[in-house]
């Protein structure tokens, strides 16, 4: 932890450089109960989507969780190029 603290690099950059799962990292700054610039900066920032209505009824057929942590839900009839354009977008 204190490499991390000393690094001044977000949580995302210092896994990446040392080969270390993102959310393992998380995990271990909150229980060491590490708070820095870089700890803060790094939280992970979250935007509401409304959807339309008739989204709400439907049943999802598959669930995809990438590496960041980023969930996308898909209904059976979803076309691939829409899933493979949600999978290469950056979370907000």
């Amino acid at each position: 932890m204190r490499r991390y603290q000393r690094s001044g690099l977000s949580q995302r950059e210092f896994a990446e450089r040392h080969d270390l799962g993102l959310y393992s990292l998380r995990k271990w700054i909150v229980q060491n109960g590490v708070e820095d610039g870089a700890a803060s900066a790094a939280r992970p920032l979250w935007q509401e989507l409304k959807l339309p209505a008739s989204l709400g009824a439907m049943r999802w057929a598959a669930e995809v969780v990438r590496p960041d942590g980023l969930v996308v839900r898909v209904a059976q009839d979803t076309p691939a190029a829409l899933l493979a354009e949600l999978l290469r977008a950056r979370p907000c």
